[in-house]
């Protein structure tokens, strides 16, 4: 001001800048004054506004939790009837074997020749009602528990709901412009509580349900007894007849053991070891050969008179086979057309085995098995141990039942 005074002396009298600056400070400090209220007046409604926003949140978050517990009602109650119906198809499942049980053992009875694979076939027919039995009690078990935890989530379920009121209610008194939205979560409020008692309706029928199929169960477990009984007897029967097959064959095992010592009588070449005799391989075979040599063929020869000899006179209702075994020294193969010892030892025992076909026995009295080195009579590792392991072995057996 003193500045625009020193120079106005030197200027025209109308010269009028100064008092212009003057009236634009002062019309700039009233406009930053107006600003500063406007600022003011807008942080104000700001924070009214975010504590509208914050209430409506909360809101929100209410109705979402209050939806998310619906849903999980409604996939609870889609579940329970999905194992509702699991045992119903279960129970009839066990209606259908308890009846092919049944028919099963008014068949048993028929002949003797098919008592055998009867009461094998009852056998495991009883032993998976049994588990069928097992399992629908572990089920009933398992639904039970299910049906306390569904009660325990329906009481918290309520007791959720009943915090919700309170909260809506709260809600409510804090914001009145959400009179409308709290009246919308009452009114689902009250349809929530509809679902939940249709809920205890329904779990209620299930346990009556449950109770229906373990009355059940006790009758199947009652039948299974009086089944087990009838298998019990005919298997005790089963196994008198078996008993004296078995004696026959071991009677003509012991003829069979006797006329073959009689055949092989001061030969060092065969063995005893147990219920088999024992050839080397060297009297059958050429060393890493599978085809019978001459001598082999012609001490085979002999052995096969006394074996047609005996299978003539074994009864046709006594079901022996002849087992004839391969097996070599743990020396592994290194050429030729043998993959490894298996090889050689079941190609030697099928060389056996066709020959004696040839010589008359049976085929379907014949079976061969190659064990390679895996069954040593002798661990020893030398050259004599090896010379034992090399050999062929046959047993007169009774053929598996069922093969």
């Amino acid at each position: 001001m003193a500045l625009a005074r020193l120079g106005g002396a030197r200027r025209p009298e109308n010269y009028t800048w100064p008092g212009f600056v003057d009236a634009l400070a002062t019309l700039l400090m009233v406009i930053i004054f107006v600003l500063l209220v406007f600022v003011l007046i807008q942080v104000n409604l700001a924070y009214r506004v975010a504590g509208q926003d914050a209430t409506m949140n909360d809101m929100r978050a209410q109705i979402v939790s209050l939806g998310d517990l619906l849903n999980l009602e409604r996939k609870a109650n889609d579940e329970l009837k999905d194992e509702l119906a699991g045992i119903s198809s279960l129970l009839d499942a066990t209606t259908k074997e308890r009846d092919s049980l049944v028919t099963q053992l008014a068949n048993a009875t028929a002949t003797l020749s098919l008592r055998d694979s009867e009461i094998r076939q009852l056998t495991a027919i009883q032993a998976q009602t049994e588990e069928s039995l097992e399992a629908a009690r572990q089920t009933i078990a398992e639904r039970v528990a299910a049906l306390e935890a569904i009660e325990l989530t329906l009481a918290e379920a309520q007791a959720k709901l009943m915090e919700s009121e309170v909260e809506i209610a709260d809600a409510a008194a804090r914001n009145v412009s959400s009179l409308a939205r709290i009246s919308e979560l009452e009114t689902k409020n009250a349809a929530s509580q509809a679902e939940v008692a249709q809920m205890t309706n329904a779990v209620t029928a299930l346990r009556l349900r449950i109770e229906e199929l373990t009355s059940l169960l006790a009758e199947k477990e009652a039948q299974a007894a009086r089944d087990k009984i009838a298998i019990a007897s005919l298997g005790k029967s089963l196994n008198n007849a078996l008993a004296s097959r078995v004696q026959e064959l071991q009677r003509f095992r012991s003829e069979f053991f006797g006329r073959l010592r009689e055949v092989l009588r001061g030969r060092d070449d065969v063995r005893i070891v147990g219920d088999r005799f024992v050839f080397q391989s060297e009297v059958l075979f050429a060393q890493g050969a599978a085809s019978l040599g001459p001598e082999g063929e012609e001490k085979l020869g002999q052995l096969a008179v006394a074996l047609n000899q005996i299978a003539a006179e074994i009864p046709d209702d006594i079901d022996w086979i002849l087992q004839v075994e391969g097996h070599t020294d743990d020396i592994p193969v290194r050429a030729g057309r043998f993959a490894d010892n298996w090889d050689l030892s079941t190609e030697r025992a099928l060389s056996v085995v066709r020959f004696l076909a040839e010589s008359g026995l049976p085929a379907n009295r014949l079976a061969a098995a190659g064990y390679g080195e895996f069954q040593p009579l002798d661990d020893a590792g030398s050259d004599e141990a090896r010379r034992r392991n090399r050999r062929i072995e046959m047993k007169l057996t009774q053929r598996i039942a069922g093969n």
